[in-house]
């Protein structure tokens, strides 16, 4: 690599070493970006049912307290 700026930023380092991690970075973050986009996501079907498991959750776990809308 010579005396490069990258060359001499990075010391024994190798360039391809330094694409590699970028390309790593970037799979990553995409990935992580995918799980989170189809995560957020529910039905109105899986909505409804959530809000019903939660309520009788709450009422299992504290009878006594209203829950109204």
């Amino acid at each position: 690599m010579g005396n490069s700026g990258v060359g001499m930023l990075l010391g024994d380092t190798s360039a391809t070493l330094l694409w590699l991690w970028f390309i790593g970075a970037f799979v990553l973050g995409a990935a992580i970006l995918y799980g989170v986009m189809r995560a957020g996501r529910l039905r109105r079907s899986e909505r409804a049912q959530l809000d019903r498991n939660t309520e009788a959750a709450q009422r299992r776990d504290d009878p006594q307290k209203r829950y109204g809308r």
